[in-house]
């Protein structure tokens, strides 16, 4: 200490050192005891669960999606429907929820908030503001503007747009069978997929299929960034991937711009009646409110505020309808290849509804699109592979009372992250008898609270785009079942199971586990050959 009294800049270091690590050490012993009476997987003083989180993702291939972590430990210590998992401090407090009755209490009536750490997750792709990760007022405004766009009657309007597309995806499935080669089927059902988004949100194809698109080709690398900030732990990695984002994200968002700008003016210009909804796109949807709000106030100004609205919402529609989409056609494909008792029965269902001739099946479809109900099994063999590949996963938190009561128990979730894990649900057996079977006829047994089964999530913030995704799906397998047999490539199958709660991967090897990228994806890219099917 100086004469003045002031303390010397060491010392003043050393006392600020020693009082924020005296801050540490108080809310970590404090952080760890909170723990003490809750349901959990075995606990570390030192650790949390950081540990043996560790320990159980390294049982999975790499880069494997965490929802595979959170069913083993749920199976594998008998945890009950909400459990508590402690990752402080890299990462929040987990209310991690494995009860169907509870998810839908949290996600239904009780519609809890979007917990922060999903718009972190997804703006980066998806952009800021998305509807998917917006809150409060502004999600009601977003939903709003959306929703009519998904509704089943206006979905169901899109599906002749669907089957050209899918036609072109034959044509290209025929050119693989004739040469027998290898191929990623991702990429063809990213593709495939990407162009009906496309046509379905600006009303004309991308051409992704046949001559590729540099928006995918944006979105991909995007996700590439992403990745490697979430998951490294090198700085200059970290540093240099978002260096590189930024710019593929105002690429993107060019992109789009000038799409919304062209398609404004258009509006504008002939002077299109978006009141009648029928002959509209899914972006005239997006613009429609806006344009008859501008007409009320005589102006034809788009407006730079309403324009960074539109592209993000435009963002999130294009990626989210196209990843999540061509990986489950992914993996209904890998499962196809390995029962063909499935194969024969969606033929025989195919040939029944509509005709065994494709061309006729084409205009049938495109005469009545409601045949498509009538594909029962098509749905369940659908739902049956979502049991297994669930979209994408939610997180919530508490309300201002720091916890939620349910059937007389109290649940606390101050300053924690509220997970219903669909995944962890749907290979209960409870909820799901031999869950590990693949089944599509469980759905007519009715054997399942029907809640129970939530690849989209339930209640208000449930998936918008699942009409459109049931009904691309149902129109893709009618299309393609018949005509072509699919198989994996470069299959090596385990030789012992890597979890407790299932061996399909004995069979499936490690393909049977998705990847984490901006969504649960496939590993590989889903490498498959393709033949004709005889007769």
């Amino acid at each position: 200490m100086t004469s003045l009294g002031v303390l010397s800049w060491p010392a003043t270091v050393l006392l600020g050192t020693t009082a924020a690590l005296t801050l540490f050490v108080a809310k970590f012993i404090r952080q760890r005891r909170q723990f003490k009476d809750l349901p959990k997987p075995p606990h570390h003083f030192l650790w949390g669960h950081l540990k043996l989180l560790g320990e159980t993702m390294a049982l999975f291939p790499g880069s494997v999606h965490f929802q595979y972590a959170i069913t083993t430990l749920t199976q594998q210590y008998d945890l009950p429907g909400v459990w508590y998992q402690d990752l402080w401090p890299f990462g929040p407090v987990q209310l991690i929820v494995v009860d169907p009755d509870i998810a839908l209490h949290v996600t239904g009536a009780h519609d809890h908030p979007k917990h922060y750490m999903e718009e972190v997750s997804i703006a980066p792709v998806g952009g800021v503001g998305n509807v998917v990760s917006a809150n409060g007022p502004r999600w009601k405004y977003l939903h709003k503007m959306l929703a009519p766009a998904f509704g089943l009657t206006y979905v169901r309007n899109l599906v002749p747009l669907i089957a050209d597309q899918v036609m072109i995806f034959r044509d290209i499935l025929k050119t693989k069978a004739e040469s027998g080669e290898k191929f990623r089927l991702e990429d063809l059902a990213t593709n495939l997929t990407f162009d009906i988004m496309n046509t379905s949100t600006f009303g004309f194809p991308a051409k992704a299929q046949s001559e590729g698109s540099p928006t995918i080709k944006y979105f991909k690398e995007l996700c590439k960034c992403v990745a490697i900030e979430r998951d490294t732990w090198n700085p200059v990695a970290k540093y240099l991937a978002r260096l590189r984002r930024w710019p593929l994200g105002k690429k993107l968002d060019g992109l789009i711009a000038d799409l919304i700008r062209e398609r404004w003016s258009v509006l504008v210009r002939d002077k299109v009646d978006v009141r009648d909804k029928r002959s509209l796109s899914i972006l005239d949807m997006v613009l429609r409110d806006h344009l008859l709000e501008t007409q009320k106030a005589g102006t034809t100004d788009l407006g730079d505020d309403f324009l960074q609205v539109a592209i993000v919402q435009v963002r999130i529609l294009l990626f989210a309808g196209t990843g999540t989409t061509s990986d489950t056609i992914c993996f209904i494909y890998m499962f196809l290849s390995e029962y063909p008792d499935v194969v024969r029965r969606l033929r025989e269902e195919h040939d029944r509804v509509f005709t065994p001739d494709i061309d006729q099946t084409f205009s049938m479809l495109r005469d009545d699109t409601n045949k498509l109900n009538e594909l029962k099994y098509t749905k369940n063999v659908i739902k049956e592979t979502l049991r297994f590949y669930p979209i994408g996963n939610t997180a919530r938190v508490g309300d201002e009372t720091g916890f939620f009561e349910f059937r007389g128990k109290r649940y606390t979730t101050k300053d924690m992250m509220i997970c219903p894990v669909q995944h962890a649900i749907h290979m209960n057996p409870k909820y799901f008898p031999h869950p590990n079977r693949f089944d599509p006829d469980r759905y007519t047994r009715d054997e399942s609270p029907s809640h129970a089964w939530r690849p989209f999530e339930r209640g208000p913030r449930a998936c918008l785009g699942q009409p459109l995704a049931m009904d691309e799906m149902k129109t893709i397998l009618l299309l393609t079942v018949r005509d072509f047999n699919f198989k994996l490539a470069d299959i090596e199958p385990n030789k012992k199971p890597r979890t407790c709660w299932t061996d399909l991967d004995m069979t499936f090897g490690d393909r049977f586990f998705q990847e984490f990228a901006f969504e649960a994806t496939p590993r590989d890219g889903m490498k498959m050959t393709v033949s004709m099917a005889s007769g």
